[in-house]
């Protein structure tokens, strides 16, 4: 079977990337004070954390997620990092941990599995024994950080903004309404063949996936042409980046029924900011 090939828009933002000498992905802000009131038995972890947690700190405080412990501050740290400043961050992951009986001994169990197994073989295990209320987009987060300290194996991150830019730029809908293990797999597949040929981790090419899409005003980054393109673009591209956010953590048949709409508003968006020299495929 032929490799499929290297989307226009993944090539362009590794090209990018790299004329800026591979900039690291800004940390994320968070509100330590809405976390502390979710969690008070967390006080002296939360308030070791920095102002700003990035990708690295998260993947630090999951060494020891093979434990019911370490996996519950692990858990912590990839959430706190998901949603940074968005407001129900805190309750939402505060029900998973309180609404699934012996939800951190899971999320060892799961880390176990990925120790020994790696990142697909991880994600099968979740979802064949799914935490309530931990959906696909921020249980792989939590699965991204975990691999990153104890596999070599990765599981990158699927949520709604890398699906998204998925159906935009190769036509490929990745359901993450539910956890589905062959949409996974072929997820990371793609990942795994495109990093080969560009010569980079999957973790890093899921990296510039998410940064292409979403542009962090103030943070010094590339990003995609719309954040140049004036404030309404702006405006509506994070109006947007907060509904896919939103359904990240929906009821699985609301978000099912929403993708498609979300999707077409992102082309929309899209088709409103590019020049009329710009090149087809940058349409998707």
């Amino acid at each position: 079977m032929a490799a499929t090939p290297i989307p226009e828009a993944l090539a362009s933002a590794v090209r990018r990337w790299r004329d800026q000498g591979e900039p690291v992905q800004p940390p994320i802000r968070w509100s330590r004070d809405a976390w502390r009131k979710f969690f008070p038995d967390r006080h002296e972890f939360l308030d070791a954390l920095p102002d700003r947690i990035d990708r690295a700190e998260a993947t630090s405080h999951a060494t020891a997620a093979t434990t019911p412990e370490g996996a519950e501050r692990a858990f912590l740290a990839a959430m706190i990092w998901g949603y940074g400043r968005v407001g129900y961050g805190p309750w939402r992951t505060s029900r998973v941990l309180t609404e699934n009986p012996g939800a951190a001994e899971r999320l060892a169990e799961v880390a176990i599995v990925a120790r020994e197994h790696g990142g697909l073989a991880a994600f099968r295990d979740l979802a064949g024994k799914p935490l309530r209320y931990l959906g696909v987009a921020f249980g792989t987060k939590y699965l991204r950080f975990v691999t990153a300290a104890l596999s070599a194996d990765s599981a990158p991150i699927l949520d709604a903004v890398v699906r998204r830019w998925f159906a935009t730029h190769t036509g490929q809908r990745l359901m993450i309404d539910e956890w589905r293990p062959d949409v996974y797999e072929r997820y990371v597949g793609l990942l795994k063949s495109w990093s080969e040929r560009l010569d980079l981790a999957v973790d890093t090419v899921e990296e510039l996936i998410f940064r292409s899409a979403v542009s962090r005003e103030g943070s010094g980054q590339w990003s995609e042409p719309w954040a140049d393109s004036g404030e309404p673009a702006r405006e509506a591209q994070a109006a947007l980046l907060a509904l896919e956010r939103l359904f990240d953590t929906a009821d699985s048949g609301a978000a099912r029924e929403a993708r498609p709409h979300l999707d077409e508003l992102g082309r929309i968006i899209q088709q409103g900011w590019t020049p009329r020299s710009a090149p087809p495929d940058s349409l998707g």
